[in-house]
């Protein structure tokens, strides 16, 4: 049923579809695109657009309380989009306009790593956006994360290797947390967090697995043991442990194959 929806998304409006996440019930889902956000009601199999962009939006992640969509955009930008909105189905002419600005520097780093001027000091969006939220990395977002233990957190990684952690109450104030020592520069890779929230794990493009303190930032491991990129993680969320420095493994995919990782 999902795939028809999501199918008949892409070919209403023409889009690209990038990501997709849902909500813990499972009864909701939202759509990245290269056009814009769109909610999916499964049951009902009602669709709206909750935020329109020229930029695509690469990752997606609802907070805790289901309401919240974080949009992590190709030019960098990460929005907060609230989802609570009378459904226009597909038809996006009521959605609120907003005029993001852009970082005041100079010059911008892009996905392949090369500095590009900013020909443009801010960009268009609609959609119900907290536009006081919004913040930039230094390159295009590859993956969101939300905290679920401390749900005012979330993880940010762009596709120049950078990994952040941010809170959401004080994002003017930049990240809480950075993760030293990754290696990207035009890869969409995912990252993944252990039910205890305590470790973040990430792929590079060097063909390494690292895995970081969550509250630290300190690298805790660090090894190559394939031949290509793991950009596809999966570490359930389910659970825990009651042993302290003790966290379940993780599932990896890249060309080679998938891959379980014992991290106990």
């Amino acid at each position: 049923m999902l795939d028809e929806r999501m199918d008949m998304i892409s070919s209403t409006s023409k889009s690209t579809i990038w990501t997709a996440d849902c909500v813990s019930n499972g009864n909701r889902t939202v759509i990245g695109t290269d056009t814009g956000a769109a909610l999916v009601h499964v049951e009902s199999e009602r669709r709206s657009w909750i935020f329109r962009s020229k930029s695509d939006v690469l990752s997606l992640q609802f907070d805790c309380s289901g309401n919240i969509v974080l949009c992590g955009l190709r030019n960098g930008a990460i929005l907060t989009v609230d989802t609570r909105q009378k459904p226009q189905d597909l038809r996006d002419k009521h959605l609120p306009k907003h005029q993001i600005p852009f970082p005041s520097i100079k010059t911008s780093q892009s996905s392949s790593g090369r500095n590009k001027k900013r020909e443009n000091k801010w960009f268009e969006v609609r959609g119900n956006v907290h536009h006081t939220r919004s913040m930039f990395m230094p390159s295009s977002v590859s993956c969101l994360v939300a905290l679920n233990l401390y749900d005012q957190y979330f993880l940010a990684s762009s596709m120049d290797g950078t990994v952040r952690l941010y809170d959401h109450r004080l994002t003017q104030r930049g990240a809480v947390q950075m993760y030293e020592g990754n290696f990207n520069s035009h890869t969409r890779i995912q990252m993944g967090v252990d039910p205890s929230e305590r470790f973040v794990m990430s792929g590079g493009e060097d063909f390494y697995l690292r895995v970081w303190r969550l509250k630290s930032g300190e690298m805790l491991y660090e090894d190559k043991f394939m031949n290509s990129v793991p950009s596809v993680l999966c570490w359930p969320r389910g659970g825990g442990s009651n042993r302290r420095d003790h966290f379940p493994g993780a599932w990896l995919g890249s060309r080679e194959g998938l891959f379980y990782v014992n991290t106990s």
